[in-house]
């Protein structure tokens, strides 16, 4: 196991975008306020919920690299499994690549209302296979879905690659290469994030290592010494994804996915009260492979379980990532194992 820990003051709060501050009087008679966890206390508590807690165990994730940091870098890191996924490890981040690759297009093309329907998946284009998909194809090449339009006037949400796929296509991207590709979205969200592409896809086609990958989470925090513009946007025009009678969502999502959260532009949000305490919602990217990056909903912290899973029964390997990694960020905040 690998942990590194650095003492730095963290501010928890209960509120879900609004962060809570008080104050209090000076004078011999005041209580002083309550303080939490040390770091310490903190790191020791997500280490232990890592590599005791039966939803972080090897037998359900197998071998994999976890890490929770702020603005500054890791705070806490380890490996279970036997090590052989660390920070450095390189691999396929299935829909982990939503992400940057919307980062990228508020960065460099800012006109929310044209983008919004493609970042948060209610443009209609569903239909698209990445099955179909190959390294030595182009953007365009890669693009064989089609629109479908009921979707697209009624403002479906519908979990799909092709959202994207056809945004790309839109402005002009659709002659990239996987290696044009890489260059054109490392320009804008920044070549220190060092993001490359398996396939000429956007939303899912990309690999990165959690080091790289986090340096990408650190630009959407609050207090990013080099932010994205997307950190300030993150939670804004969310949809609801859970088909019902008040929910105008396709029903694929709830099939993949069984928790009733929202989704923003090219993120999750972890906003189900019935799963999570509000003191622990966050954003996430989830990757079908098991690669499970998150923001807390203050932006003060980011955090990884790397790992990647192609066995015949990995369909919920996203979001059994997504089931412990919660886990260690609830016991980095409380200082409680899980």
């Amino acid at each position: 196991m690998h942990i590194k820990l650095r003492v730095v003051a963290l501010t928890v709060t209960s509120s879900f975008f609004v962060a809570a501050c008080g104050g209090g009087g000076s004078g011999s008679n005041t209580t002083p306020p309550a303080t939490g966890p040390t770091n310490a206390q903190r790191a020791a508590a997500a280490t232990a919920t890592a590599n005791n807690n039966a939803r972080c165990s090897s037998g359900v994730l197998g071998s994999y690299y976890w890490e929770i940091g702020d603005k500054s870098g890791a705070l806490v890191s380890g490996t279970v499994g036997g090590g052989r996924v660390t920070g450095d490890t390189v691999m396929n981040l299935a829909s982990g690549s939503k992400w940057p690759f919307a980062a990228y297009a508020i960065q460099k093309y800012g006109d929310l209302s044209a983008n919004v329907p493609f970042l948060n998946f209610t443009s209609g284009y569903s239909n698209f296979d990445n099955s179909l998909c190959s390294a030595t194809q182009t953007v365009a090449q890669c693009n064989n879905g089609a629109i479908n339009a009921a979707e697209a006037a009624a403002k479906t949400f519908h979990y799909q690659g092709g959202h994207m796929q056809q945004f790309a296509v839109n402005r002009g991207l659709g002659t990239l290469t996987i290696d044009a590709l890489a260059a054109e979205v490392n320009g804008y969200i920044g070549n220190d994030v060092g993001i490359a592409y398996v396939q000429a896809q956007p939303a899912g086609g990309a690999r990165a290592s959690s080091r790289s990958y986090a340096v990408f989470l650190r630009k959407l925090l609050a207090d990013s010494s080099n932010p994205l513009q997307l950190g300030a946007l993150l939670g804004s025009h969310a949809v609801c994804t859970q088909p019902s009678a008040t929910c105008n969502a396709s029903p694929d999502t709830a099939a993949a996915l069984p928790e009733n959260f929202h989704y923003s532009l090219g993120h999750w949000v972890e906003d189900d009260p019935t799963y999570t305490p509000s003191s622990n919602f966050a954003f996430s990217s989830a990757g079908s492979f098991g690669f499970y990056p998150w923001v807390d909903s203050d932006r003060k912290l980011y955090g990884i379980v790397a790992r990647e899973d192609h066995t015949a029964t990995s369909g919920g390997a996203g979001y059994a990532s997504l089931l412990c990694g919660r886990l260690i960020r609830l016991a980095w905040k409380t200082g409680t194992p899980q």
